[in-house]
């Protein structure tokens, strides 16, 4: 792989991550052509030129992609995640390597563990606020009392993140 494939490589996969975050964030659905679009550049890629985009082993990005079903589908399966969930982990398998992966779920995981315990104690968390900021009617009960539905945590967008901090610790060492 040339010194420039790598960098730009990089950067596609972030902006590419950054397109599913949002989308999860703001609609709660990672769309198939942005998840399944990356199992074909990244399988097309590995059996091509016999490495990820990133230049990482094919073995390794396979390896990665069944890590990656072996984690998320379960969750799928007691409907913990949803399906976009899964292809996109799998789809970051693909473009990326084993570690790189492993680093993604975990930090993924760890931050979506700690958004759901957030978003189900909202309301003690703001009932422990000073009186004057919690008026009734005011954004901040309204967002306390609120219904919270029944996937509320964007996985697909801590997923992102996860993979934001593994392409950092990677560009470090």
């Amino acid at each position: 792989m040339t010194a420039v494939a790598a960098p730009l490589a990089t950067a596609l996969i972030a902006m590419w991550s950054l397109a599913i975050a949002v989308m999860d964030l703001r609609h709660r659905r990672i769309p198939n052509a942005l998840s399944l679009g990356s199992w074909l550049v990244g399988v097309v890629h590995l059996l091509v030129w016999q490495h990820s985009p990133l230049g990482e082993s094919a073995s390794s990005a396979w390896l990665a992609a069944g890590f990656a079903l072996l984690v998320t589908l379960p969750g799928y399966v007691t409907r913990q995640l949803g399906a976009g969930d899964v292809k996109f982990l799998v789809g970051i398998g693909l473009l990326t390597s084993w570690p790189l992966t492993l680093i993604c779920f975990a930090a993924g995981a760890l931050l979506g563990a700690a958004t759901a315990v957030v978003s189900r104690n909202r309301f003690n968390m703001v009932v422990c606020l000073p009186a004057a900021l919690r008026q009734p009617g005011s954004r901040l009960m309204n967002w306390a009392t609120q219904d919270t539905p029944k996937r509320h945590v964007p996985f697909g967008t801590c997923l992102a993140i996860g993979l934001f901090i593994g392409l950092g610790w990677q560009a470090r060492a």
